[in-house]
């Protein structure tokens, strides 16, 4: 069976022949269509002045939220700010910043005979 592979907020992904079947049948739109929606839908959704939370941070890196919330604390993650709040931590990660960090990208390459 063949694949195409894709570069999806910066982890390869393998997508079946059954997968894009599916994605076309049950969206009616092309495998680079429904990627670009979506991207454009996340996008719209984390535009600036809205959040992203540490939880979905830390989803789409796939890392701990530990990870996210360290990096945030000692500024080694550059897309958000921490501060401490009596005893507390509170974060906030910048829509427009994460997703530059991270490399959004829904190029789909057409390897192995996709």
């Amino acid at each position: 069976m063949s694949s195409q592979e894709g570069d999806l907020m910066t982890m390869n992904i393998k997508v079946s022949e059954d997968t894009i079947k599916i994605i076309e049948t049950f969206t009616g739109m092309s495998v680079e269509a429904f990627l670009d929606k979506t991207r454009e839908d996340l996008l719209n959704k984390y535009q600036e002045g809205n959040r992203i939370t540490v939880e979905e941070a830390a989803k789409i890196m796939g890392v701990s939220k530990l990870f996210v919330r360290a990096g945030l604390r000692d500024g080694t993650l550059p897309f958000g700010t921490a501060a401490k709040m009596s005893s507390k931590w509170t974060f906030y990660i910048s829509p427009k910043k994460f997703y530059e960090y991270v490399g959004y990208s829904h190029k789909l390459d057409q390897k192995n005979g996709g």
